[in-house]
C-alpha cells in the first residue's frame, strides 16, 4: 500500500462521505446522528485511503443496519500515557442477528450475514482494516446484541 500522507481534517472527511449517502440513508429511513468536537481534528493521513476507509463503513451501515434506526458517528480525542489519540467510532443496529466472530469478520471475503442474502464480497472491513494499520491506527469491531459498533483509533503526530 503506497500511502500520501497529508493533513487531513477527520471531521470534515466523514462529513463529505456521508454527503454520498445521505439519498440512500433516507429511503431506509436511517438517521444520521453526529457526535463531533467543535474544534478540526487534523491527522496526517492518506486523504483517499481514508475516504474508502470511511465509504467502505458507511456500506456496511447501508447494507446491514436495520431500517428506520440511527446511526452514530462521533470523533473523540483523549489523551493515554502512550500519547493522543482521536478515535472514530461509527454504530448501527443490524437488521439481523450479530452471530459472527469480532476477529474473524475483519478478515477478507468474510461477511457477517450468515444468509448471504445482501450483495457483497466481504472485502469492506478487510480493505478498511489494512488501510487503517498501514496508517499506524488501530481496528476493531464491538458487538452488544444487535449493536455493532467500527472504532478506529489513530494516535496524533
Amino acid at each position: 500500500i503506497v500511502l500520501h500522507p497529508m493533513e487531513v481534517d477527520v471531521c470534515n472527511l466523514l462529513k463529505q462521505v456521508s454527503i454520498e449517502h445521505v439519498e440512500k440513508f433516507g429511503e431506509l429511513g436511517l438517521e444520521l446522528r453526529w457526535n463531533l468536537p467543535e474544534e478540526k481534528v487534523i491527522l496526517m493521513l492518506d486523504n483517499q485511503k481514508t475516504f474508502r476507509i470511511f465509504e467502505n463503513l458507511f456500506n456496511n451501515i447501508q447494507k446491514y443496519a436495520m431500517p428506520g434506526s440511527r446511526v452514530y458517528v462521533s470523533v473523540k480525542k483523549s489523551a493515554a500515557e502512550t500519547g493522543e489519540t482521536v478515535e472514530v467510532i461509527l454504530k448501527n443496529m443490524s437488521a439481523n442477528e450479530l452471530n459472527f466472530d469480532t476477529e474473524e469478520i475483519t478478515e477478507r471475503f468474510v461477511r457477517g450475514d450468515v444468509s448471504r442474502n445482501t450483495e457483497g464480497s466481504g472485502l469492506g472491513l478487510a480493505i478498511a482494516r489494512s488501510f487503517i494499520e498501514a496508517q499506524g491506527g488501530k481496528f476493531r469491531i464491538e458487538v452488544d446484541g444487535d449493536l455493532f459498533k467500527a472504532v478506529i483509533v489513530f494516535k496524533t503526530v
